[in-house]
């Protein structure tokens, strides 16, 4: 499955705030670390934080902040909060009615595919991903 850049980005930068999910981060050090475009970066934090994912302080020492416990956000909270359609009965040929009257040929392996994909986002949250040390993914990010 292929995310949109949008989507890569919120995974990326949640990968990077779950490294030190205490730390009020600056919208210029996310930036900097991460080599996202700004405007990426303030459209992505305004939807994480709609979606209650992070949380935005105002003023001098404000940033953002990871809202809730590593343990209660899963990738696909943050794959759905970034505007991703993950739609798991979706034609693997993009027919709109596949589901609904003729199977295509790909039907049910795509149909099988999509539940795994489904199944793996839901069940992994940032703190999995903090144990795997993401350190060495923003590292790959700049280069």
């Amino acid at each position: 499955m292929n995310f949109s850049t949008t989507t890569e980005y919120a995974l990326r930068i949640m990968s990077y705030m779950c490294l030190d999910e205490k730390r009020m981060y600056k919208a210029t050090d996310i930036i900097e670390e991460l080599n996202i475009p700004q405007r990426y970066l303030r459209k992505l934090m305004t939807k994480l934080s709609k979606s209650d994912i992070i949380k935005s302080v105002q003023g001098k020492y404000g940033g953002y902040v990871i809202a809730r416990k590593l343990d209660d956000i899963s990738l696909l909270d943050i794959v759905l909060a970034a505007g991703e359609k993950f739609n798991q009965s979706e034609c693997f040929f993009g027919l709109k009615n596949c589901t609904y009257s003729v199977k295509c040929k790909m039907h049910k392996e795509w149909a099988e595919i999509n539940s795994r994909i489904h199944d793996v986002l839901s069940s992994t949250t940032l703190r999995d991903i903090k144990k795997s040390n993401p350190r060495f993914l923003i590292k790959d990010f700049n280069e």
